[in-house]
């Protein structure tokens, strides 16, 4: 009877902050993409120097995919 309950309560124990790791994750993805894209599409003109706009989009999509992976990992890991 012990055995048959376990599983449905390792997953009522899951824990909100992997899932939060991953959606901000994901937000600093999109405003990384955001940063390498804007310029060459024209949704807005950045005040910077080109190189810094790349440098800061690059820093912040590597920076989301370690928090996706970190998220991940805690989830099912």
């Amino acid at each position: 009877m012990q055995q048959e309950n376990e599983p449905r309560n390792r997953r009522m124990n899951v824990s909100y902050r992997p899932l939060g790791e991953v959606v901000r994750g994901i937000f600093f993805i999109l405003f990384g993409v955001y940063m390498l894209l804007a310029e060459r599409m024209g949704w807005r003109q950045l005040d910077l120097n080109e190189n810094l706009v790349y440098v800061i989009g690059g820093i912040l999509c590597a920076y989301g995919l370690f928090r996706v992976y970190r998220g991940v990992k805690q989830l099912f890991f």
